[in-house]
C-alpha cells in the first residue's frame, strides 16, 4: 500500500484530477464571461436598436417653380413601423425666388441655411444605417420643425402605409390653400404644437400680413415661423419640408428613419 509505485501512481492521478478540474474551471470561467458580456449588451438596450429605412431620395420628384413634390412611399416591413411623417418650418424672406438652389438658402433667410446644414449629416444617403433614432426627433424639436397636419383627417392614417404615391401641392394660385393628395385631396394644416401655440391668422399655408409679421413669430402664436430681419416690403413666405419613417421601439419611445429633404416651397398669397 505504501509502495513507491502506488504513491507515484496516486500522484499522477492527483495531478490529472487537478489538471482536469483546472481546465473545467477555465472553461466555466470563459463561459461565465460570455454570459456576462451578453447580459451587459442586453442590459444596455442594444437589442432594442431598430433600423427604419428612409424614403429614398430617388423617390422624391420636385415640381417646377417650387410648387410642390411627389413622393413614392416605400414599403417598410418592420414590425415597429407606424407611418410616415412630414416635418416643416416656414421662413419669411424679402426676396422672391422663381427657383432656389441650395447656395441661395442664406439669401432667402439665414436660418434656412443654418437649419439645412444642421440636417445635412442626418439626411438620407444609401449607406446611412447608423443614424441615431432618437437624435432625429430631438433635431426636429431643436430646429423648431413641426409635424405637418391636414384638415378633416388624421395625417398618420393617410401616410400610414407604403407603396402609395402622395403629392404636396403649393401651386401659385392666389387664395388657394396648399394640399396633400393621397388618393383624396386634403388641405394642408400648420401645427399648433398640440395646443402649445395658436397659428395666426389661421392654420392654412397662405402668405398673409399676420403670417409674416415679426411680432407674431412667438412661442404662443406663430412658433413655426422664422421672420426676416428688418421690415422689408413686400415679404414672401416659404416652407422647407422633410419626410421620415416613424415608429415605436420596444420601450414605446418614438424612433425615426433618417430624414429625406422634400424641398423648399413658396406659399401662395392670400389675395
Amino acid at each position: 500500500m505504501n509502495s513507491p509505485a502506488f504513491r507515484g501512481g496516486g500522484g499522477v492521478m492527483a495531478r490529472r484530477r487537478i489538471s482536469i478540474w483546472s481546465g473545467d474551471w477555465a472553461f466555466s470561467r470563459r463561459r461565465l464571461m460570455c454570459v456576462a458580456t451578453l447580459f451587459f449588451f442586453f442590459a444596455c438596450g442594444i437589442e432594442d436598436y431598430i433600423y427604419l429605412p428612409p424614403v429614398p431620395e430617388s423617390s422624391v420628384t420636385q415640381s417646377p417653380a417650387m410648387s410642390g413634390a411627389t413622393i413614392r412611399l416605400p414599403q417598410i416591413d418592420v414590425l415597429q413601423f407606424k407611418n410616415f411623417a412630414i416635418f416643416y418650418r416656414i421662413y419669411i424672406s424679402a426676396t422672391s425666388f422663381p427657383s432656389l438652389p441650395s447656395n441661395a438658402y442664406a439669401t432667402l433667410n439665414a436660418a434656412l441655411s443654418a437649419d439645412f446644414n444642421a440636417f445635412l449629416p442626418y439626411t438620407n444617403v444609401a449607406t446611412n444605417t447608423g443614424v441615431n433614432a432618437g437624435a432625429v426627433g430631438t433635431l426636429f424639436k431643436n430646429r423648431n420643425y413641426w409635424k405637418l397636419e391636414i384638415q378633416g383627417a388624421g395625417i398618420d392614417g393617410v401616410l400610414g402605409s407604403g407603396g402609395q404615391t402622395v403629392t404636396v401641392n403649393f401651386l401659385n394660385s392666389i387664395g388657394r390653400a396648399p394640399t396633400l393628395n393621397a388618393g383624396n385631396e386634403y388641405t394642408l394644416f400648420r401645427s399648433n404644437g398640440e395646443g402649445a401655440f395658436q397659428p395666426v391668422p389661421d392654420r392654412r399655408f397662405l402668405n398673409t400680413d399676420d403670417l409674416n409679421a415679426t411680432e407674431n413669430a412667438t412661442v404662443l402664436e406663430n412658433a413655426d415661423v422664422t421672420p426676416t430681419p428688418g421690415s422689408p416690403s413686400p415679404r414672401y413666405a416659404y416652407v422647407a419640408m422633410y419626410i421620415v419613417a416613424l415608429g415605436m421601439d420596444n420601450n414605446f419611445s418614438p424612433i425615426y428613419s433618417s430624414p429625406t429633404f422634400l424641398g423648399v416651397f413658396r406659399l401662395p398669397e392670400i389675395g
